[in-house]
Parts: structure tokens; C-alpha cells; sequence
């Protein structure tokens, strides 16, 4: 297959992203013709990310480059099928997450890059097992401060799919002194009960129709993705739609991939958003309602529920 004039020999495109014909020897199988920007159709649709509004942190697989590093969230060496990202470090899953499925401290998750050779300078471009591995990377490096990060638009199937190179084994460096610049991305529960941020409930419905926090609107974290993608903008914005965006936002759930994927759509979407343990807030409200039952901030009860006694909530779910 010939490539097209503007492409030989060049590894830019006309705006100024690598171009896999000439990194990565991309050969696509769709048949290549010019669009009205020069972008061949074939990978059109894979630069979606100028869709967003914060479309920066959304990596088009065709952009991927030799000065990134790329980074794969796994839960263990092999969980790929035996095939990565050519060049990527690998990063398990547990380095990042304690065992009650909390965010590890700064310098725990800083340690961690330390040893897979990841360094602060670095421009990180993040993958998973899933999409709710590469968003938890995604926030985990954002946690310690790592300024170039984004997250890949799509998983290693869809990256062999379009002829991309693998390799069976992740890349190995040498270790890293990683220091953390801590970010203020976790939320306390004292900031929860302010009043200050809209809350919102990622864990699916079923969950939230038992018990939730007092005034949480429920976001199922399944529907934000697509397969091994993120939806697209028109369907993230009528997810989001009752959430204002000039005050800050606020996930919870008790699977930190689940809080993690709604966290990171809206950033995409240029929203001010944390992240929240479910579990936090149980451990707060539960003593509470043993030494001091109702006494709750703003609200009356700890927990509100289907059943529970008197309160009303504002029992809502997006997006059906």
C-alpha cells in the first residue's frame, strides 16, 4: 500500500502529531483517501479527542510517538495476552490501590514509578487492561503530580486492530528517583459534607438504590465507555447535563476503577472534579450514627436509602 505524497518521508502530519506511517510502519487495513483537512480517512476517527473540550488528555493511537512513554496498567505481567504497546513500561494495578480499593499515598504510587523507571519529565501516554485500569492510572499519576500525561483512546486490541506494533513482554528501565508533587484530587469527607461540591454516585444502580450519600445524583460508570473507549462528547454531555459546571464535582464508589472512568470523562469534559472512597464514608457515618446519630454536617441522616427512616433524597439517575 503506497502512502500519500504529504506523508512520505515525514513523520509529522500537517498538524503538527507524529504520524504512524513513518513511526510506528502503521498499515492500516481500510483504504487510505484524503479528507478536507489532509488527515487520511482511514484514521480520521481516531483524533476524536478535538471533540472535547480538555481533548488533551484523550491520546489518539495514530499521535503516539518515540519520545512518549508509554505506560499499561495491568493486574499482572501476562493479564495482555502476551502483547503490549511496543516500547511500553508496565505498571500493576496493585501499586496503585490498597486493599480496601483507596488511592496508595503520593509517595507509595511515586515509589512505584520510581521502580518502573518513570520519571517526572516524562510524557506519559497511559492504557489499561480495561478502561477503568487506564483511567485509574490516569489519575494516580495526576495524584503525584506528573504534568504530561494522557490517556490512550482505546485498549491493545483496538492498537493490533489497526496493525500497530506489540511486543510479549513490557519494556524494562533502569529505576527512577520519582519525588511527588501532591495534587489535591482525593476529597475529604469533612469537604463532603460542606456543601461546597456537587456528589456524584458511580457504582451502579442497583447499589445506589440501597444507599448513597444525602443529595447524590447516580452516574453509572458503564456508561462511559464504549467498548475500550471513552463515549463520545454529545453523549457525555447528556450524561452530565444536570451538573453545573461552575461548581466543583465530586465521585464516589466503592471500585476505584468505577470513580476513576466518571472522574476522568469529566475532566475531559472541563469539569473541576475529585475523586471519593465509598468506604470513607461509611467509616464516618457509622460512627456517627453510633455516638451521635444524626449529627451529619447539612444532612439528617448518615446514609440515605430506599428504606430508610423519613429523609428524602434526591433519588435520581442520568443518562436513561
Amino acid at each position: 500500500m503506497s502512502l500519500p505524497s504529504a506523508l512520505a518521508g515525514c513523520a509529522c502530519s500537517a498538524g503538527g502529531t507524529w504520524d504512524p506511517y513513518a513511526f510506528l510502519n502503521y498499515n492500516p487495513t481500510l483504504s487510505i483517501s484524503s479528507t478536507a483537512d489532509g488527515r487520511s480517512a482511514g484514521v480520521q476517527d481516531d483524533y476524536r479527542a478535538e471533540d472535547f473540550p480538555n481533548g488533551d488528555i484523550l491520546r489518539p493511537m495514530p499521535s503516539v510517538s518515540s519520545s512518549d512513554t508509554v505506560l499499561a496498567i495491568t493486574e499482572k505481567e501476562n493479564s495482555s495476552d502476551g502483547a503490549y504497546v511496543r516500547g511500553a513500561l508496565m505498571l500493576s494495578r496493585g501499586s496503585l490501590v490498597n486493599q480496601n480499593n483507596t488511592l496508595k499515598s503520593p509517595e507509595e504510587i511515586a515509589s512505584a514509578l520510581g521502580r518502573a523507571g518513570v520519571t517526572p519529565s516524562d510524557r506519559i501516554v497511559v492504557y489499561g487492561d480495561d478502561p477503568g485500569d487506564a483511567a485509574l492510572g490516569f489519575l494516580a499519576l495526576k495524584y503525584v503530580g506528573q504534568r504530561d500525561v494522557s490517556l490512550l483512546d482505546g485498549g491493545i486490541e483496538r492498537w493490533k486492530s489497526m496493525g500497530l506494533p506489540v511486543q510479549s513482554t513490557p519494556s524494562v528501565r533502569d529505576e527512577s528517583d520519582y519525588t511527588p508533587n501532591k495534587q489535591d484530587l482525593v476529597a475529604t469527607y469533612d469537604y463532603i459534607i460542606s456543601g461546597e461540591a456537587q456528589i456524584v454516585d458511580a457504582r451502579p444502580f442497583r447499589d445506589f438504590g440501597i444507599s448513597r450519600i444525602p443529595g447524590a445524583i447516580h452516574i453509572d460508570s458503564e456508561r462511559i465507555t464504549d467498548g475500550d473507549r471513552i463515549v463520545d462528547n454529545e453523549t457525555l454531555s447528556g450524561l452530565f447535563a444536570p451538573l453545573q459546571r461552575d461548581r466543583p464535582v465530586v465521585v464516589y464508589s466503592e471500585n476505584l476503577n468505577q470513580s476513576s472512568l466518571v472522574w476522568f470523562a469529566l475532566q475531559l469534559m472541563g469539569y473541576n472534579a475529585k475523586i471519593y472512597s465509598w468506604s470513607d464514608w461509611v467509616s464516618h457515618t457509622t460512627s456517627l450514627t453510633q455516638n451521635a446519630p444524626g449529627a451529619l454536617g447539612r444532612s439528617s441522616t448518615a446514609v440515605t436509602g430506599s428504606e430508610g427512616t423519613g429523609s428524602v433524597s434526591r433519588y435520581r439517575k442520568l443518562g436513561r
